[in-house]
């Protein structure tokens, strides 16, 4: 025999997990809803638009995310990857400096004759 309580119990944590899931999906434009649902766009009688379930209830089991902030949030998300991108690039451009320097002094090395030894098969080999 089962303890009739233990139903509650666990429909009580399925929708505390569901609610969860809708809270964390109610950032930058949501692609489906936490029940499966297509988001649509929708306004309401003020004019507003929302990202919204299809199913939508006002449970709190379903998604309704003002376009506004959901817009917003995915623009702060691009801005800091544009910012992560520059920061790289910079990154390989002061690489690629100090590696064109190195490349110009070992040139230099190679071509260098010490009057006993020709080093030109070195300057060679940088080439290919």
């Amino acid at each position: 025999m089962s303890d009739p309580y233990y139903a509650d119990v666990k429909q009580w944590k399925m929708d505390y997990d569901r609610r969860e899931m809708v809270l964390f999906a109610n950032h930058r434009i949501p692609k489906t809803c936490v029940c499966g649902g297509p988001i649509t766009l929708a306004t309401d009688d003020k004019e507003k638009s929302y990202y919204e379930c299809i199913e939508y209830e006002d449970d709190g089991l379903h998604i309704r995310h003002p376009c506004f902030h959901a817009i917003e949030e995915e623009l702060e998300e691009l801005k800091k990857k544009v910012a992560e991108e520059a920061s790289r690039r910079m990154n390989v451009e002061d690489e690629m400096k100090k590696m064109r320097e190195d490349i110009k002094l070992l040139k230099e090395l190679c071509i260098e004759d010490d009057g006993l030894h020709s080093r030109q098969r070195c300057f060679d080999a940088i080439e290919e």
